[in-house]
């Protein structure tokens, strides 16, 4: 089994390099978008990003305004009004700066183990165009 990915609580620049629906869990179904950091001491290492979002089908999906993956495509994609259908596709080929939190406890408050602690993205900041 892989290790998780455990980075500094900084901002990185991203890419998306997979985006699925994640199987159900407490009959909710999330979007996980899997971002690779590009740049610095952690080039390559792979973040997840997970988003509680409204499936249609296996790619597409509706977030509402309050939600996070509705702001994040706001800050990198740019302005949608009202609940809007996305797709898995939406980030590809997209450069964007992210914010990174360690995750080191767990649902309910209590620490984790050093061994189950890892790194997410917490929110996309915006986009970086190619020069």
């Amino acid at each position: 089994m892989t290790p998780l990915a455990k980075v500094e609580d900084v901002q990185y620049l991203v890419k998306l390099v997979r985006a699925v629906k994640c199987p159900t869990r407490y009959e909710r179904t999330d979007l996980l978008l899997d971002f690779r950091i590009l740049d610095g001491i952690h080039e390559g290492v792979v973040l997840p990003a997970y988003y509680q979002v409204t499936w249609f089908d296996e790619r597409t999906f509706r977030a509402g305004p309050k939600s996070n993956y509705f702001r994040d495509y706001q800050a990198c994609i740019g302005s949608v009004a009202g609940k809007s259908c996305f797709t898995t596709e939406d980030f590809e080929d997209r450069k964007c700066i992210a914010t990174v939190t360690q995750v080191i406890k767990d649902a309910d408050g209590e620490p984790l183990a050093p061994l189950n602690q890892y790194s997410r993205v917490r929110r996309l900041r915006e986009r970086v165009d190619e020069d």
